[in-house]
């Protein structure tokens, strides 16, 4: 069984490594029964060819690390999500197999992703977590598949807050956000809740 921590670098810095180093910490002692702590910034030996822009850092680990790749980091725009029944996923741990999740996101239609919903209640996009502004407030969730490190710290910061949001409450929000280790509101466009397509 392998995992993936999909890490941001940003002008050669390494963003909320703390946060990724506890979440692997967390997945290595419950599925090996090992206590280790991932040094992911020895990764990268040298960090000066990353030095300007924004990278992505893929770890790829089991009870050690395995492989890792950089790459440079391209937005990719959504601006439409379709809600889907992801009741069936099990995706509490950032697994390299995603092919449950794959399967899903085939069912996007027209839309540029899939908005996952377990028991009427909203939980995640295919690859990040979501957010919610009403204009006032921005609330994620209290339901998740994968609570992810951008969540996780913009909570801790104060900056969100955390809401049961049912399929029926979309609409009474104006925008979204998806936001994930390489997303966060700053970088990422909001979407109008309008173009969630409920089916």
């Amino acid at each position: 069984m392998r995992f993936i921590e999909t890490i941001k670098i940003e002008n050669g810095r390494i963003v909320n490594p703390d946060l990724h180093i506890e979440r692997a910490y967390n997945t290595v002692y419950h599925h090996f029964h090992i206590k280790r702590f991932f040094d992911f910034e020895s990764v990268i030996p040298d960090k000066s060819p990353y030095n300007n822009g924004i990278y992505k850092l893929r770890v790829i680990y089991s009870s050690g690390i395995e492989c890792f790749s950089i790459s440079p980091y391209e937005l990719k725009p959504v601006r439409s999500l379709q809600i889907v029944d992801g009741s069936k996923i099990d995706y509490g741990f950032k697994y390299e197999d995603r092919s449950e999740i794959e399967s899903l996101r085939s069912l996007r239609g027209d839309c540029d992703d899939i908005l996952m919903v377990r028991d009427g209640f909203i939980t995640d996009t295919s690859y990040s977590n979501i957010i919610f502004s009403d204009g006032v407030q921005i609330f994620t969730p209290s339901t998740f598949v994968l609570n992810g490190t951008k969540r996780r710290g913009m909570l801790l910061a104060g900056l969100i807050h955390e809401k049961e949001i049912r399929i029926e409450d979309v609409h009474k929000y104006k925008v979204c956000w998806m936001i994930n280790a390489m997303l966060d509101i700053s970088y990422s466009p909001p979407i109008p809740c309008s173009s969630i397509v409920i089916p």
